[in-house]
């Protein structure tokens, strides 16, 4: 596992380890987030373990804007309406899902929480990277919110540590 600093990442290291299938721990506009690739299922198995979640269980992905949303899922007058209106911001979205992220991203019925973060930083690594990638808290399933590095830390164990590849802490 790395660690470093929000002012001393480069997004390309970051964009490199989601390539290579990796998690990654970074700060969004709210708590931080895991991220993987989510359409690389490899990727969300990973995930999926690092939170200790019951397979079947949907993640939400962060996009870049409504244009890629659209390669993704199938956007009502309603979803519409609501990207227009509210984000980028701390909103999902669900839609129904086009299939074209990793079994296990959409829900059991095929609908697709998208989030357009408000947070440049996430935003900055969703455009280079180029498709989705999964926007999940960075805490194990029903653990404390993450607001700071040592509450994501602290409530892992040894075996979900090790399934982190790179952490970028905010401070």
């Amino acid at each position: 596992m790395n660690i470093v600093k929000i002012k001393d990442v480069k997004n390309e290291l970051v964009v490199e380890v989601l390539q290579k299938g990796g998690l990654v721990i970074m700060p969004t506009e709210t708590l931080y987030g895991a991220f993987v690739d989510a359409t690389n299922p490899q990727a969300v198995e990973k995930l999926t373990k690092y939170k200790a979640r019951p397979f079947g269980k949907p993640y939400s992905v962060a996009v870049l804007d409504q244009k890629m949303a659209e390669e993704y899922v199938k956007l009502n007058e309603i979803a519409k309406n609501l990207y227009k209106n509210f984000l980028p911001g701390p909103l999902t979205v669900v839609s129904q899902g086009k299939h074209r992220v990793a079994i296990g991203v959409e829900s059991e019925t095929g609908t697709l929480g998208i989030r357009i973060p408000d947070y440049t930083f996430v935003l900055d690594i969703v455009k280079k990277f180029g498709k989705p990638i999964t926007a999940t808290s960075a805490n194990a399933n029903c653990k404390k919110r993450p607001y700071k590095i040592s509450d994501i830390l602290d409530n892992l164990s040894e075996r979900q540590k090790s399934l982190i590849d790179l952490i970028v802490d905010a401070g």
